[in-house]
């Protein structure tokens, strides 16, 4: 049951961004894009709190005039979900759900359900695939995941897996990284060395993995909005927003 237990979504973001820099603060919609990101998560039925998590001043105060508690982060953080660790330190949670700040167009059935995967009070950990496309199979920056028969993640990878060796149909999954984690173990995961396999595919997940930890994987017929890491694809989001405004 997720009645009873608080839940807190962090959107951790920070300002120089390696592709596109500043992006969590362009507004050319009227609003900055990581306030997007954070309207669409508290549409969530179960959210209780939702915090930006920043590394800037510009930051602050361009998600001010919102009404978003804004809480500034050491710049020392090498993740989004070391960020999310830090506001813990002002923030009790029962359920801990990290939503990127680049993906104004989350869907909040999607946080929904990387919340209820936590109804269950073994679960650890969980997050979100969505069915992946064949057009992507082949693309290092698309992470697939293979799912065991029980629900939890076998593998995460930017490799094409399982690999569908007799041509027999595999499914195949996009991992969507959404993440909802209960304090003490976002807390173990950030304390954590990295390990070889994260190192090897650059995925923070896997240290989660070769750890011991399971991660529960809720799948999701439809699939996830792109995020914005890219010029490009900002400005096909605020052609998207644009498009969709009621018209007088």
């Amino acid at each position: 049951m997720i009645a009873g237990q608080r839940v807190l979504i962090v959107l951790p973001v920070r300002l120089g961004s390696t592709r596109l820099p500043k992006k969590a603060i362009l507004d050319q919609t009227g609003r900055p894009l990581v306030v997007h990101a954070a309207d669409q998560s508290a549409k969530s039925k179960y959210v209780d709190h939702v915090v930006i998590a920043g590394d800037h001043n510009d930051i602050k105060n361009a998600v001010a005039p919102y009404g978003y508690e804004y809480i500034g982060t050491g710049g020392h953080h090498t993740s989004g979900s070391s960020r999310c660790a830090e506001v813990l330190d002002k923030h009790d949670a029962d359920i801990v759900v990290n939503v990127q700040g680049d993906e104004p167009e989350v869907e909040p059935d999607h946080i929904d359900a990387v919340i209820e995967a936590m109804a269950d009070s073994s679960a650890r950990c969980s997050t979100l695939a969505c069915p992946l496309d064949p057009d992507d199979q082949g693309n290092p920056n698309v992470v697939k995941v293979a799912i065991s028969r029980s629900g939890t993640a076998l593998y995460f990878s930017r490799s094409s897996i399982p690999f569908d060796r007799d041509n027999a149909g595999a499914k195949r999954w996009r991992h969507v990284g959404l993440y909802a984690y209960r304090p003490e173990t976002l807390r173990e995961f950030c304390q954590m060395p990295q390990t070889p396999l994260e190192q090897t595919e650059q995925l923070e997940q896997l240290r989660l993995l070769e750890h011991g930890i399971p991660i529960q994987v809720v799948t999701h017929a439809e699939p996830s909005p792109p995020g914005v890491d890219t010029l490009e694809q900002y400005e096909a989001f605020v052609a998207r927003w644009l498009r969709d405004q009621p018209t007088c």
